[in-house]
């Protein structure tokens, strides 16, 4: 199986195909990188099988994939369903045997030998739904699981650390005490290129106390091996509190395969996802509104209406823009969705300065003066 790598250090990023032949585990990846961010860490590994969870788990993972529609399922989390063990959580998602948002809610429950109670760490906010828009939230707030609880989900695969708090895309299914798990959603709009949401942050001890992340991964079901091949994925995180809404775009890469993706997992944390970074209980990260947008991948490197040159740039890049836009922007973005710059456009032409920018992929976008997003391009800085 090959898998993408998105390795993100200091500010920067690189991209690494194992090959079939590499024969490296997913785990020994992780655990000889802690320095780094890596992207393929923050998924939840789809081919592993959880075992004899709630007495007798039984994992179908993969099999049988439906096909649906291109889109994303309760992206407004205006749906919520009581968690079927934990009776006194609810989960957006629409309930058992449904594909939607699922979380780890039902370690709360109380079942001998299994569960013993852990705190909830999902939450159905109807206090503070972005302002414009409909009436839910999900609210993510980390929290240090109880020790049973913990102890059952590690023995059946879990790797998060003790405290944590997710929400991730998935398929859960209860058939008496057997659960079966599939992460991700069925996906058929081909090589989707980014993914937006809105969120709010607040670290329980202050800006750059602890670490909310979002993570996306696009699979293609080998039907040969049965398996999920990771094909492109992207990543974002933030260290800084976020008390009012903010909507974040972060762009998706894919290797230099030409497979089309069948499944697609998204994965939200209010907290660090590696123990060593001493992930924190009470941070929470308040998630509405996502949605899958045209991003990098799929936009072009000349427009008919924006002559940008030289490409890749040094030093400088030029936007000469044709057709008349009084009052015009710019805004330049990183390959990671993070807003570099807004720039004025003076008599249809404009000089960006890239001395401080680092070498990689840029996106800009043509703004009206209301704000009206009219074209959407890349370039490339190459030091």
């Amino acid at each position: 199986m090959r898998i993408l790598l998105l390795v993100l250090n200091y500010g920067s990023y690189s991209a690494m195909l194992l090959s079939d032949n590499s024969k490296i585990e997913l785990s020994s990846v992780i655990s000889n990188t802690w320095n780094c961010r890596i992207f393929v860490y923050l998924l939840f590994k789809p081919e592993h099988n959880m075992k004899k969870l709630l007495l007798s788990i039984t994992a179908l993972i993969l099999l049988g994939l439906p096909k649906i529609s291109a889109q994303l399922i309760n992206t407004d989390f205006e749906t919520w369903t009581t968690n079927a063990l934990a009776t006194s959580t609810r989960d957006p998602n629409s309930g058992i045997g449904t594909n939607g948002w699922w979380d780890f809610n039902f370690a709360h429950a109380s079942l001998f030998g299994y569960f013993d109670g852990s705190p909830v760490s999902v939450f159905q906010d109807s206090l503070n739904p972005k302002p414009e828009h409909k009436r839910y939230c999900a609210a993510i707030v980390s929290a240090t699981m109880t020790p049973e609880s913990y102890h059952t989900l590690q023995a059946n695969g879990f790797w998060y650390p003790k405290t944590n708090g997710l929400v991730i895309t998935a398929f859960i299914n209860l058939v008496g005490v057997n659960v079966s798990f599939k992460p991700g959603l069925p996906w058929s709009g081909g090589r989707t290129t980014s993914f937006s949401f809105w969120y709010r942050y607040i670290p329980s001890g202050g800006s750059g106390n602890d670490t909310c992340s979002c993570a996306v991964g696009m699979y293609y079901h080998n039907s040969v091996k049965d398996t999920l091949e990771l094909i492109g994925g992207a990543y974002w995180s933030s260290s800084a509190t976020q008390s009012s809404w903010k909507q974040v775009t972060v762009p998706i890469l894919y290797d230099s395969a030409n497979l089309q993706p069948d499944t697609i997992i998204i994965q939200f944390s209010a907290s660090a996802l590696n123990a060593a970074w001493n992930p924190k209980s009470g941070d929470t990260l308040d998630i509405d509104n996502s949605s899958i947008v045209l991003g990098v991948g799929s936009i072009p490197e000349h427009l008919d209406n924006i002559n940008v040159y030289p490409n890749p740039a040094n030093t400088a890049v030029n936007l000469a823009i044709s057709g008349l836009f009084p009052g015009a922007t710019v805004e330049i973005y990183d390959i990671t969705g993070r807003a570099i710059g807004t720039y004025l456009v003076r008599n249809n032409f404009l000089t960006i300065n890239t001395q401080l920018y680092t070498t990689g992929i840029y996106i800009y976008k043509l703004l009206n003066e209301s704000g009206d997003q009219l074209n959407v391009g890349k370039f490339s800085v190459v030091k």
